[in-house]
This record gives structure tokens, C-alpha cells and sequence, in this order.
């Protein structure tokens, strides 16, 4: 091991910065990029557990003390699932249609591969250290315009010591048929992650961006951002898929800016980790544009998931509508705080919020709040509602009149409860997993 690789695991200080971007040579503008993100780490306070934020995680259980902020990966990557650890192999998939797979291993990436027909149109898939050597002007013209690093504690962490990362450019008037897959790997316990997702998809282009992270061992922090830039016409869809296991942290900030015309369709799916707090917003600045968001999420054990959402209308004539489904059984807790803001200039545009929650067990619980915010005075349509309670036990006796018992009975309309959102995933191969997942967590 080199001096440098040591000094980057040895502790999350300056010096890990500066020798993270000696490392992979970076051009100067970005060095200061990330010391100005250490100062605004720095500056920050760690979350106040009183604090109306945290008051439905437990900021109690932040800690890092004993993360290495680098972990290296093999030096000559990975070209088949069986070179990545067994735990891990699931997320190559190699009977998956995909377009273009990277696969990020610790703290590098070290698998990836496009289509000769998608490099020929000008698509490009790679890490982002890679983007920023090759493709510098519009990495650098992105880069952190949509998350900023200085929003709160842990991105600031995140900004100053991202790497791996992935990066995906979509030219004007291409469509991307077949999904793109970034894949996130924790191989070592008591690993710092922060991986970084850039979307770039330029006027009436479309392109389908799958994210998926899994660990194998217990313990860790993964601190993400996922900033997507889709121009005039453009169409993103995004899925999120985390199966982290017990015992990670993962903290995740997720934006999408949307020109005139364009729409963006994310998919959230939490199924692991010990604490999971997400930040989805969607800025609909471009007249017509429009937003899809759905989510799943199952929690067992003490699972604590939080997730903050926000349609932000700013354009008129947009559109947005928000479906979250939830269940948590055992001791695990959801919260889910989710804004419509329609703002002055957003006349006639459209919204919803929808969350609907079942609770398997007496101790698990469900905290939803939709809030919406209108100032524009003509607008087509704003409304939510949100459920929380148990399996309805009528639907049971019903299906026990029809010879189902009373545990298949509940298991079918649980998987009936998730069907919606789940048959939108765009991948056959991931809906089998994330259903594996599922089962695994009802006994079955």
C-alpha cells in the first residue's frame, strides 16, 4: 500500500482530502471544489437530535469514529460476477438486458462496459473520475449545481470525499432503450461510501438509470448524491434500490432539474439498512415539464427509515403525482415528510401526494405528513392523503372463506399492496430480487 492510500484510510481529515485528489490527479478547480466542501463539513454541527428533522431518527446513532473515507479496490477491476465477492455477485446479473453496467466496488470502480452502438452515438457511461479528465467542461459545469455540498453536514462530508461515482451523458435526440445500471458495492465493514450519480440528458433525449447498493457483512456508512440535469424534451427515469445490510448508515440527496417539456419518473425502493434518510426534490423550472415519484419500502427488526420529498413547481402547466407505499412490521419506524410548493409563477399546474402504510406489528410505526404550499391562484389540481393502520382483517376472513389461511392470506395482500409500484420497475431481473427480498423478510 502506497503512502498516499494510507494516509486516505487512516482517518476523515483534510489530508485525506487533498491525497484522495493527488490520487486520481484531479485539475485544481476541483481540489478547491472539495476543500471548500471540507470547510462547510467542518463548519457544520452534527445533527441535534431535538431538532423537528431528526425527530424521527435517532441522530443519537451518528458516528464517525473508525471509517476509513477510502478503501481501495483490486487495481486490475473485475470482468465477471465470480471475481466479485459471493455475497455480491447478484448485482452483475449477467442474464440482465442492459445497455451499459458499472459497477463500483468499495471506494473505485472496477467494471464498466457500453454498447458499441451507444458509444457510437455519443452516449457515455463511466466513473466520474474518468468524465472529469475527458468530458471536464461539462462535468464541471454540473458537478454540484444540483446538490450542494454545503446543505447539511454529511453532504459536505460527501463533497469533499466522493469517489467511484458515476456519470452518464445522453446527446441530444438519442433514446436509450435498455437500462443503464450503477451498481454499489460495500465489500469491507466500516467503510465510508460516497458515491456520486451525474445525469446528464440533453434535449429530447430518454434514458432509464438503475442504482442499486448491497454490502455484505454488517456495519459502515454510505453517504450519496444523485444530481440529474434533463433538458428541453428530455425523459429520465430513475430507480434507487438499496438492499444495504444491518448496521449501515445511509444518507442519500437526490435532485433532478427539469427544462420545458421534460419529465422524470424516480422509483425509490428502501429495503436495508440500520438508518436510511433520503432527500428526493424534483425543481420543475421549464414550462410543461412533469414529475412521477414511487416508492416501496419494507422495514423489519429496527429499521428507520426517513424520507423528505419535494415537487416543486415553478414553471406553469406542470405536473407531479407522488405514490409511496410502505410496510414495516417488528420494531421499525417510517416517516415520511413530503411538500408540493406551487409557486407564483407555476399557474395551472397539477399535483398529488399519496402514502399508504401498513403495519404488520404494534411496536412498528408510521409518521407521513404531506404538506402543500400554493401561491399561484389558478391551479388545476392540488391534493394528497395519506393511511396509516393495519391489514384490513376483513380482506382476511374474506380470503379464509375461500380456503387461503389467515398467513398466505395477509402475505397476498401485502404483495397486492406493492404491485403497483413494483410492476413499474423497468427490469424483470430487479423486480425478482427486490420480491426475494420481500419474502425473506415475511418468513416465506
Amino acid at each position: 500500500m502506497t503512502q498516499t492510500e494510507t494516509t486516505v484510510r487512516d482517518a476523515l481529515n483534510r489530508d485525506a482530502v487533498t491525497a484522495l485528489s493527488a490520487r486520481y490527479s484531479e485539475p485544481d478547480w476541483l481540489l478547491q471544489r472539495r476543500l471548500e466542501a471540507w470547510r462547510a463539513f467542518e463548519a457544520a454541527p452534527m445533527p441535534d437530535p431535538l431538532s423537528e428533522e431528526w425527530h424521527h431518527s435517532d441522530a443519537t446513532k451518528l458516528t464517525l469514529d473508525g471509517l476509513a473515507p477510502y478503501t481501495p479496490s483490486p487495481p486490475d477491476g473485475v470482468d465477471s460476477p465470480q471475481a466479485l465477492p459471493s455475497g455480491l455477485r447478484p448485482v452483475w446479473d449477467e442474464g440482465e438486458e442492459l445497455a451499459a453496467r458499472l459497477i463500483q466496488l468499495d471506494s473505485g470502480v472496477v467494471h464498466r462496459s457500453l454498447s458499441d452502438e451507444l458509444s457510437g452515438k455519443g452516449v457515455i457511461v463511466t466513473d466520474l473520475h474518468t468524465a472529469v479528465r475527458e468530458q471536464e467542461e461539462i462535468v464541471r459545469q454540473r458537478l454540484h449545481t444540483a446538490v450542494m455540498p454545503d446543505e447539511w453536514k454529511y453532504l459536505g462530508l460527501h463533497g469533499a470525499l466522493w469517489s467511484g461515482g458515476c456519470f452518464v451523458y445522453v446527446p441530444q435526440g438519442v433514446e436509450v432503450e435498455l437500462p443503464v445500471k450503477y451498481a454499489v458495492a460495500m465489500a469491507t465493514p466500516g467503510a465510508a461510501l460516497f458515491p456520486h450519480l451525474l445525469i446528464v440528458a440533453e434535449p429530447n433525449s430518454s434514458v432509464t438509470v438503475i442504482q442499486e447498493g448491497v454490502s455484505t457483512g454488517s456495519g459502515g456508512l454510505v453517504s450519496g448524491a444523485v444530481e440529474v440535469h434533463a433538458a428541453q424534451g428530455a425523459h429520465v427515469r430513475f430507480v434507487d434500490v438499496q438492499r444495504w445490510d444491518s448496521g449501515v448508515q445511509n444518507f442519500s440527496t437526490m435532485r433532478a432539474l427539469l427544462d420545458k417539456d421534460a419529465s422524470f419518473q424516480g422509483i425509490l425502493l428502501g429495503l436495508g439498512g440500520e438508518m436510511t434518510k433520503v432527500r428526493l426534490d424534483v425543481r420543475m423550472n421549464g414550462e410543461g415539464s412533469n414529475t412521477e415519484l414511487l416508492g416501496l419500502f419494507f422495514g423489519d427488526g429496527d429499521q428507520t427509515f426517513d424520507y423528505y420529498t419535494r415537487q416543486d413547481h415553478i414553471a406553469p402547466r406542470t405536473e407531479s403525482d407522488l405514490l409511496f407505499k410502505a410496510v414495516m412490521t417488528d420494531r421499525a419506524a417510517m416517516a415520511w415528510n413530503g411538500v408540493v410548493d406551487v409557486q407564483k409563477t407555476a399557474s395551472q399546474s397539477a399535483a398529488n401526494q399519496t402514502s399508504r402504510n401498513l403495519l404488520l406489528s404494534d411496536k412498528a410505526s408510521a409518521a407521513p405528513t404531506p404538506i402543500l404550499e400554493i401561491a399561484a391562484y389558478d391551479v388545476a389540481r392540488c391534493s394528497h392523503g395519506a393511511t396509516v393502520g393495519p391489514v384490513d382483517e376483513e380482506q382476511i376472513f374474506y380470503m379464509q372463506t375461500r380456503g387461503i389461511a389467515p398467513d398466505e392470506a395477509k402475505e397476498l395482500l401485502i404483495d397486492g399492496f406493492f404491485a403497483e409500484v413494483l410492476e413499474r420497475v423497468p427490469s424483470q431481473r430487479l423486480q425478482k430480487r427486490v420480491r426475494a427480498v420481500l419474502d425473506s423478510k415475511l418468513g416465506r
